[in-house]
């Protein structure tokens, strides 16, 4: 499936860095949330939003606190 990234509108975490590459951007689109980096937009990773919801979920309950 080939996604046209300038048709999606990407949003990014308030607490994520002004200026720089360090951002991960976020778009909804029908059944489906897009992923892109700010150093990287060209490369979207797509999944749907059951998956995305039930990452947020773990996320949410400290399941990917990987840093340390």
């Amino acid at each position: 499936m080939i996604i046209d990234g300038a048709a999606l509108e990407f949003v990014k975490a308030s607490k994520s860095h002004l200026e720089g590459n360090q951002c991960l951007h976020v778009a909804a689109d029908g059944d489906n949330v897009h992923l892109v980096e700010s150093d990287n937009k060209a490369v979207i990773l797509s999944t749907t939003r059951v998956k995305f919801a039930a990452f947020l979920d773990g996320a949410k309950k400290g399941e990917f606190d990987f840093a340390g």
